[in-house]
């Protein structure tokens, strides 16, 4: 149980029932929000802080780090990117039409022909796709909801695309060829956030600049993680500790910051602890995306249906209907598009060969990266 756990660089981790623990906490967090009709109905989970927002930035710590990864162990942009877009968009792309021609009949209060023909119907896929405004509100849809968003949760892929694009643009331009650099880049965010505060601007910047800031700590945390991994050693006792950390710091201008580096923590020492009746755990179907995607429009179909639902009778209710649907996305649309990976890096790079050498891009990397 106290073990020290070290970071190693194959898949013998629990990366993916951690990030399934995360989608759930998402749907635990929304429930409450869609059965009370409030946005600030979810329950406090640590210092103010709600399941959902914690989830997320969980989400994001872990991303960091595989991404990071992923580009330094790839160091190619088109396999990266195909990698990157592969994951994302085909999942996304059916999930909006689900919202749209599935779900959208079911939940509008104007005749099906009047809906159809809305324009504001047919601009979703693209408002969606480009991160434009990716909630999607459908002409007339759940008017008795307090919420009208047809997939509220999808607002957060947006800064998602964003950190892959600095990633792979920090790549290209040399600022992954040292770990220091790539630690800075967590230092700057790290910074970025209580001098953001003391100085005002903050609250001056729009709420794409402040999500920047916020995700932007707990992401970088996740790419520092990984340039350090052959130095850093976690042990349940420094989970406490650093929960301790950020507790004491709750009402300072850090507490952002002390309690994503204590979710770091957390998320590197169960992802890596070694709990051989648990193994079964990582040949679970990777389905958080799914969850994540799906969640909010089956909890909002169920309630404009059923509006007396209690949170927890929508959780035990939208809870496995959601997972049946992402599972269904892993195994006809996420996990066969993936595999396609190697393909789609080709026709990204029009057909030219892989350059094995990152010289060419402006990186050398040591090859201690993978």
């Amino acid at each position: 149980m106290f073990q020290w756990v070290k970071i190693n660089d194959g898949h013998d981790n629990f990366f993916t029932p951690l990030r399934l623990l995360f989608a759930v906490m998402v749907v635990i967090g929304h429930a409450y929000v869609i059965a009370l009709g409030d946005q600030q109905a979810e329950f406090n989970l640590f210092f103010g802080y709600k399941p959902s927002y914690l989830a997320v930035n969980l989400f994001f710590i872990a991303s960091g780090f595989l991404v990071t990864k992923s580009m330094l162990y790839r160091r190619d942009v088109a396999e990266y990117s195909s990698a990157r877009i592969l994951r994302i968009y085909p999942a996304l792309f059916i999930h909006v039409l689900f919202v749209m021609f599935v779900m959208g009949p079911f939940v509008t209060s104007l005749p099906l022909k009047q809906f159809f023909t809305d324009p504001q119907f047919y601009t979703q896929p693209l408002q969606v796709l480009s991160f434009y405004q990716a909630q999607m509100t459908l002409p007339g849809a759940l008017e008795t909801n307090a919420e009208q968003l047809g997939s509220a949760p999808l607002w957060t892929l947006r800064y998602e695309i964003l950190a892959y694009i600095g990633t792979v643009t920090a790549f290209a331009l040399g600022l992954m060829k040292h770990r220091w650099m790539i630690g800075a880049q967590f230092l700057v965010f790290a910074a970025a956030w209580p001098l953001a505060h003391i100085s005002g601007l903050y609250d001056m910047l729009p709420g794409t600049g402040q999500n920047m800031l916020r995700f932007g700590i707990c992401y970088g945390l996740g790419a520092a993680v990984y340039a350090y991994r052959e130095h850093l050693k976690f042990n349940i006792i420094g989970v406490i500790i650093m929960g301790a950390i950020a507790a004491l710091t709750h009402k300072t201008l850090i507490f952002e910051v002390t309690t994503a580096m204590f979710l770091g923590y957390f998320v590197f020492w169960a992802a890596y602890v070694k709990a051989p009746k648990l193994d079964g755990l990582k040949h679970l179907s990777d389905t958080s995306y799914g969850i994540y995607i799906y969640h909010w429009c089956i909890m909002q179909w169920l309630f404009y249906t059923m509006p007396t639902l209690s949170p927890l009778a929508l959780i035990a209710i939208a809870l496995p209907i959601t997972i049946a649907l992402a599972y269904a996305s892993w195994i006809f649309i996420e996990k066969p598009m993936l595999t396609r990976k190697t393909r789609f890096a080709e026709t990204l790079r029009f057909r030219r060969k892989k350059n094995h050498s990152p010289r060419r891009i402006g990186c050398k990397l040591p090859s201690k990266y993978g």
